[in-house]
């Protein structure tokens, strides 16, 4: 079996995937391009990846890991000759996770990240298909290509009706998705996965990305906020990353799969809305339901009174997350269909509503502080009312 080549293995999804390749594909050997400054800076974010992701079985999968060091904003990659060289020869798999998802960043600098970043991976498939190597590419995009709909979305169209996106990183990964699919309509081996907004594993709650419905939680639990700004009955598609992991896993290997197109989301019929978590993060943190503004009245009369009141922490929390706002006010619908029946194919569990692990995500957000503290060794499930407590603000 020849090797997979594949980005973004030190980020949230590309973590969780590695961690069932090694298990799924025991002879699968992997090569992982890593941004680093030099060999050395390489060295150290390996160890500490191999750490993180593996912990006591590090040394027993050290030698299926080969680290290459390579940047998405540099032409060819910044690969090495010598590392290029081996990819061509070992790897007939590519799997592209990496992206910058920064919601605040502009446009031009979004687009070097995810459109100029894909289009040096398939220029390095481009080279392994001249080769005779490359079997396939698994591009993982974003079900928010989508942009501002309303509607039910289906997994092989991309389109946002001209209706806009939400920031610059949606249409930036539109575009990048489009480039993938031109290339794939030269008859080239490509499966596109869109995830929606992915957080903690169902079972135990546990994640490494703290964005997105987090922020709200964050700024809610500390009593520092008592406001959500959107609408009770916006949709939310939620969907956990054990989930996205065991399908993004499970079809990468499957040849069935090859060319299909997925929304590895929660569906329509498992979606929750912004009431769902407001009432649960309501009697979970013991903080009243909160006041439910549109965007129009936080900007003109709240924000106001947010730069001038609040504490130098609270105004910076609070403001760093309203690039989170428009997932509250408006989510397009995600059809699942082909997701659902190539994981039931596979064995692959089926997806669970967010509404049933809402206190084992609350759980793991306050044990680790939103990600300030390691998790206790019983996981998810250790944190109790006195943490609480501690977490609250103080006076």
């Amino acid at each position: 079996m020849k090797s997979m080549f594949m980005t973004g293995a030190t980020g949230f999804v590309g973590g969780e995937a590695l961690q069932r390749y090694v298990n799924v594909a025991p002879d699968l050997k992997f090569i992982l391009m890593v941004r680093a400054r030099d060999e050395e800076h390489l060295a150290t974010r390996a160890e500490k990846m191999l750490e993180f992701l593996f912990e006591d079985r590090k040394e027993e999968l050290r030698s299926r890991f080969t680290f290459v060091r390579g940047d998405l904003l540099k032409e060819g990659l910044d690969i090495s000759e010598a590392d290029l060289a081996m990819i061509v020869n070992e790897a007939d798999h590519v799997l592209h996770c990496a992206a910058s998802v920064d919601f605040a960043m502009a446009l031009g600098e979004s687009r070097k990240f995810n459109l100029d970043g894909t289009r040096r991976v398939i220029e390095i498939c481009e080279k392994m298909q001249r080769e005779g190597s490359l079997r396939r590419l698994d591009y993982v995009s974003t079900a928010y290509v989508s942009g501002s709909r309303r509607d039910v979305v289906s997994p092989t169209e991309l389109s946002n009706h001209a209706l806009g996106w939400a920031n610059d990183y949606e249409q930036s990964k539109f575009e990048a998705e489009s480039l993938v699919r031109a290339w794939r309509s030269q008859g080239n081996p490509v499966s596109v996965y869109r995830p929606s907004t992915v957080v903690g594993d169902s079972r135990t709650g546990a994640t490494s990305n703290f964005n997105v419905l987090y922020w709200p939680l964050r700024v809610y639990a500390r009593g520092w906020w008592n406001m959500m700004i959107g609408f009770e009955d916006t949709p939310v598609d939620v969907v956990p990353v054990n989930y996205v992991a065991d399908c993004l896993v499970g079809f990468s290997l499957d040849d069935a799969c090859i060319g299909k197109d997925y929304h590895l989301a929660a569906g329509p019929e498992k979606i929750c809305h912004i009431r769902d978590l407001a009432t649960a993060a309501s009697s979970y943190f013991n903080q009243s339901y909160p006041k439910f503004v549109t965007p129009e009245m936080f900007w003109k009369v709240y924000q106001p009174a947010i730069d001038k009141n609040a504490s130098p922490a609270q105004r910076t929390l609070i403001n760093q997350g309203t690039v989170y706002m428009p997932y509250f006010v408006r989510s397009p619908l995600f059809d699942t269909t082909s997701t659902a029946e190539d994981a039931a194919r596979l064995g692959i569990d089926p997806v669970v509503a967010v509404t049933d692990y809402f206190d084992l995500l609350f759980n793991y957000c306050i044990e680790t502080d939103f990600g300030r503290k390691k998790p206790k060794a019983a996981g998810g499930e250790a944190a109790h009312q006195d943490e609480l407590e501690a977490a609250a603000p103080t006076s």
